[in-house]
This record gives C-alpha cells, sequence and structure tokens, in this order.
C-alpha cells in the first residue's frame, strides 16, 4: 500500500520510520544510550565497523587471514541484510555499549553500505528522517588525482537549515588522508557525490568515462543503472546490501523498455530531490508495480563472494 505523501513533513514522517533493513528490532534499545549529534554517531560507528577491503597489515594492523583464522565468516558477515543483524554480531563480538570503541579485531566487517545503513537506522530511531543513498563518491583521492568510487552514504534532514545533508560515515582517522583535504564528511559538498541519478546523467552527457565501476560486466552504462536502481529501490524502503539486485538493477539483465523506464525513474529521483511529494509517491507506487523493480517473492540476498573471506 503505497503511503499517503502530500506535504514535506507526509515526506519526513516516511524517513523518520523504519524499513525491514534499517531496523533494530529486539536490539533497538542498544540506541538509547547514543549520542544525538552525527560526528559521535560516525565516531561510533568506527569503532563497531570494520570495512572489508580497507583491512591491512598498514590501515588497521590485521589481516583478513587473522580475522578468519579466529573463526570469523566475514563474507557472512559483509552480507548482512539488515542493521539488526549487524548489531547482533557486533553485541556478540563485544557486549560493551555500541560507543565504545572494540579492538579491531572485534569490530563487525562489512563496507560503506553497511556504515550508511547503521547511521541511517540510529538516526531514525531517534527520530530524524533519514535514507540510504548510493552512487559514486568523487572526494577520494590517490597519486594520480580524483577518484570515481562506488560508495554509500548518508542523507539526513537538517531540521535548522530545513535541508538534506549528506554525511560519509564510513571516514575515520586511518582513511582520512585518503579524501581530499579539508572536506567535511559531516556535511559533505553536493558535488563530490553523483546519486545513481546523476551518474547516468554524466555518463551520457560524457563527464565520466565509461569504464567506471566494475569491468567487465558491470561497468559504465550497465553499472550507472545499477547504480539508479540500487538508489531508486533505496529512497523506497529496500537499503540492499552492495551485491543486492534484481530486475533492472541485474548487470545481466537487459528488457525491451528499460531506457523507457530509466528515464522515468531519472525524472522521479530529481522530483525526490527536489522534495516532490508527488514524485516520491510515484516512486512507491512504481517500485511496487513495476515488474523491473518490483522485488521478487521470497528474495533474499544471496551471501557475497570473495577471495578476500
Amino acid at each position: 500500500m503505497t503511503p499517503r505523501i502530500e506535504t514535506t513533513e507526509d515526506i519526513l514522517a516516511i524517513y523518520r520510520k523504519q524499513s525491514d533493513y534499517s531496523t533494530a528490532g529486539t536490539l533497538a534499545s542498544l540506541y538509547d544510550a547514543l549520542p544525538d549529534d552525527v560526528p559521535s554517531l560516525c565516531a561510533a560507528l568506527h569503532g563497531t565497523i570494520l570495512h572489508m577491503f580497507w583491512i591491512s597489515e598498514k590501515t588497521y594492523g590485521i589481516t583478513h587471514e587473522q580475522l578468519k583464522s579466529s573463526g570469523r565468516e566475514l563474507c557472512i558477515e559483509f552480507s548482512f541484510s539488515s542493521a539488526e543483524e549487524r548489531l547482533r554480531k557486533i553485541v556478540d563480538l563485544d557486549d560493551r555499549p555500541l560507543d565504545a570503541v572494540r579492538p579491531v579485531d572485534r569490530r563487525s566487517v562489512g563496507c560503506c553500505r553497511d556504515y550508511a545503513l547503521m547511521l541511517t537506522s540510529i538516526l531514525r530511531h531517534k527520530g530524524i528522517p533519514a535514507r540510504v543513498r548510493t552512487g559514486v563518491a568523487l572526494h577520494f583521492v590517490a597519486p594520480e588525482g580524483r577518484l570515481i568510487e562506488d560508495h554509500y552514504i548518508t542523507e539526513h534532514w537538517n531540521g535548522a537549515e530545513e535541508r538534506w545533508q549528506l554525511t560519509d560515515p564510513q571516514i575515520d582517522e586511518v582513511q582520512v588522508p585518503a579524501i581530499e583535504p579539508g572536506l567535511d564528511v559531516i556535511d559533505l559538498p553536493r558535488d563530490v557525490f553523483l546519486t545513481g541519478r546523476e551518474l547516468v546523467e554524466a555518463l551520457r552527457a560524457g563527464d565520466v568515462p565509461e569504464s567506471v565501476g566494475f569491468p567487465p560486466v558491470n561497468a559504465g552504462f550497465t553499472y550507472g543503472r545499477n547504480k539508479l536502481f540500487a538508489d531508486f529501490v533505496g529512497v523506497t524502503g529496500h537499503e540492499l546490501p552492495v551485491h543486492g539486485w534484481w530486475g533492472i538493477g541485474e548487470p545481466r539483465s537487459i528488457e525491451p523498455g528499460d531506457d523507457e523506464l530509466i528515464d522515468r525513474m531519472i525524472g522521479i529521483m530529481k522530483g525526490i530531490d527536489a522534495n516532490d511529494s508527488a514524485a516520491l509517491t510515484e516512486a512507491f507506487e512504481l517500485s511496487a508495480a513495476h515488474p523491473r523493480l518490483r522485488m521478487p517473492d521470497g528474495y533474499v540476498v544471496k551471501t557475497y563472494e570473495s577471495p578476500l573471506c
């Protein structure tokens, strides 16, 4: 059933509610003792989550092999769909309050999506409208210059300024040298993150190389379509793990009518970014009804596969 959405307050009410993915379920009380300010919440996440692709002796002083030798099933941890699953693992590893900094070997293993989902989950618990957004980050740097990185962040409502604010909750003190100097990751500038919709538009304009993404299968416009799908279903309540998709989001799946659907999705996402209640209503209706967007019956995200696990 499509929720009633007519005003900005209706939009905000949607994003105060937990989804099946952001819910903390029976463990929600763990959030009660956490501070209310976003920087402190990000710091708490840094002390509980370890990014799979940042793990190394040079960064956090530990390796994947060391974690696995202790009995950790890294691909299973990486594949957790809900905040409740991740919270259960966090307290299983270390049952202290969530703002207690864990040793690196007692942090749950995830990625950018999990930092974004957990911050969204906590903020919603505190009554602050929040949603997970995905696309590509432009604020990571390397010796050869600015990178275009697959990424997930949190967008939350700044009530004092009446605007949506982007926050990158992944960036901790270890990762700070990998981003542009002086960048405020708590209030991320809009021009250093392209949502899925903006990525497709940039690809069409030739502003992003067609090698973007994960060649050879999921790159260029295929990757852009995948990110548009992930962002679209994310804002309508399906904040999927990075390897979760179906229908038009499946990199190998192309059907007649996809181009028209993509154009429609782009128009809807433009409206959502402008706080258009009609656009958000249409998004919920389309994601529930269109065979290329509707979640298949019995859908379950498969366990991630990687040599790192």
